[in-house]
């Protein structure tokens, strides 16, 4: 790691009890880790063994206390855990502790809007003044945001040209991925965070001062899932996203690792530009390794970005089943697609060839959510 260069690496705390009985946590601290958890989070240990980290901050929580302290136990390296109280979860306190199905059902309104335009969602708090209780209101996803900003303000300075680890949540973790990157916050549902899901983010100059580059965000397969669990239901269009570079006469991966990767997964359909010929045999090969041969549609580059958001984005919504299809594109055209999804400049997203990222387009929502950015088998690290 040179001077220059910060690199941070995010984790969601494991499974919790809360998690498990589908209740909103936010800022509350009775939820805990569950066994699953606990092993979770070893499991994530393991995967970063390998890591000298200079600083491991934590959000106080417990889930997340717990999560880091099970991290460190495996972690070669003797690292104290520092508590930040900028890394708790975004607090929405008249929500703490219900069920979800609760929540959809006798706060239907405020629900929407939560789900809709989650940036405006406004809670009401009463505080005291020393002599009256006073009303006050706050918009908690842009007081968690300011909360990642004097995160990365305070934090980026001492670590400058170190590697560090951040053990925080899920709503946290998104807000620190936008905020070092200019993501705005009515995009704040747009990324998903699995628990013990692992992000990484690259700062060059080592100062809040530069945006930072997303390296990786929401890698799950040292937990021994093939592909990140969905999380808005089973219904949609699922797109794996594999780039490749179409100025090369021949790609720089291992093909055979790509294909024996994309057995474990059932694929309805592959779009890819099948006229370049270095990509034709790996497209074929892939598709031949699946127990239902999927259909395949060969497209030019200069009409795909037309395609991809006014044919299959819109038709997603159609889906009354899960629908997974494989897009073999250039580096290029997949990055810039992703920046225009994010609304953040290319250069905020470092997409490595032959490792595939993943948008799911729910029917129940109107935008896409980024599952996953350059998964392939953990080689990151």
């Amino acid at each position: 790691m040179t001077n220059n260069h910060t690199r941070v690496i995010l984790v969601r705390h494991g499974r919790s009890t809360y998690n498990e009985q589908q209740r909103y946590q936010g800022c509350c601290d009775e939820s805990v880790l569950t066994e699953k958890g606990k092993l979770q989070a070893l499991k994530t240990g393991l995967a970063l063994s390998q890591i000298q980290f200079d600083a491991v901050y934590a959000s106080p929580l417990q889930r997340t206390q717990q999560t880091a302290r099970e991290i460190l136990k495996v972690n070669k390296y003797d690292t104290k855990l520092i508590l930040n109280s900028n890394l708790k979860e975004v607090d929405l306190p008249g929500w703490q502790g219900l069920q979800y199905k609760y929540v959809r059902q006798e706060f239907a309104e405020q629900y929407k809007i939560w789900e809709e335009t989650h940036h405006e969602f406004t809670v009401e708090n009463i505080e005291s003044n020393g002599q009256t209780l006073v009303k006050t209101k706050t918009k908690p996803v842009l007081q968690l945001y300011d909360k990642a900003r004097q995160f990365w303000q305070e934090i980026l300075p001492l670590h400058r040209g170190k590697t560090i680890l951040v053990v925080s949540h899920g709503g946290t973790i998104r807000a620190l991925l936008s905020t070092a990157t200019e993501i705005q916050p009515h995009n704040y549902h747009a990324i998903q965070q699995s628990n013990s899901g692992i992000n990484i983010l690259d700062f060059h100059h080592g100062s809040f001062s530069s945006k930072a580059k997303i390296t990786a965000t929401n890698l799950t397969q040292h937990l021994g899932e093939v592909l990140p669990k969905l999380k808005d239901g089973k219904h949609g269009l699922r797109l794996l996203l594999l780039p490749v570079n179409f100025q090369e006469n021949k790609t720089d991966f291992d093909n055979s690792k790509i294909s024996k990767f994309l057995r474990e997964v059932e694929l309805d359909f592959c779009i890819s530009d099948s006229d370049i010929t270095h990509i034709k045999p790996f497209v074929e090969s892939i598709i031949k390794s699946q127990s239902k041969p999927p259909f395949s549609l060969s497209i030019s580059r200069e009409n795909f970005l037309n395609i991809w958001h006014q044919k299959i984005s819109q038709n997603s919504q159609n889906y009354d089943i899960l629908n997974t299809g494989l897009v073999v594109a250039d580096i290029n055209t997949i990055t810039t697609t992703l920046s225009h999804i994010l609304e953040i400049e290319s250069q905020s997203l470092q997409l490595n060839q032959g490792e595939i990222s993943i948008l799911f387009y729910p029917n129940s929502r109107s935008h896409p959510v980024l599952q996953a950015i350059n998964i392939a088998g953990l080689e990151s690290f």
